[in-house]
């Protein structure tokens, strides 16, 4: 089974990137880079950390202004990818797949 990364729609992610009780699998996205329970770790303040789905959306916003660069282009799929960057159909559909 294939798992949806919440932060970039990519729809291979070999574990959950959450389990039932909220603990992180601690992959990494080969599309986008986002390391679960490590990039969601976020301190705003001491002792005040951001909200897990704020930080995907941050995560996300900065990665789409860089041009969706792929993080792993050995293992993304090729005809998925442009120059290093998810082609922009592509780049659609995987947004779609977590209602962005």
């Amino acid at each position: 089974m294939k798992y949806v990364c919440p932060v970039c729609g990519y729809k291979n992610l070999e574990e959950a990137a959450y389990d039932e009780s909220g603990l992180a699998s601690f992959e990494i996205c080969i599309c986008c880079g986002f390391q679960f329970g490590d990039d969601d770790d976020v301190e705003i303040e001491e002792g005040v950390f951001m909200d897990i789905p704020e930080t995907h959306r941050l995560h996300r916003k900065k990665w789409i202004q860089k041009g969706a660069p792929v993080f792993n282009t050995k293992y993304y799929p090729k005809e998925l990818q442009s120059n290093g960057q998810v082609k922009e159909q592509y780049l659609i559909e995987q947004l779609n797949n977590i209602n962005v």
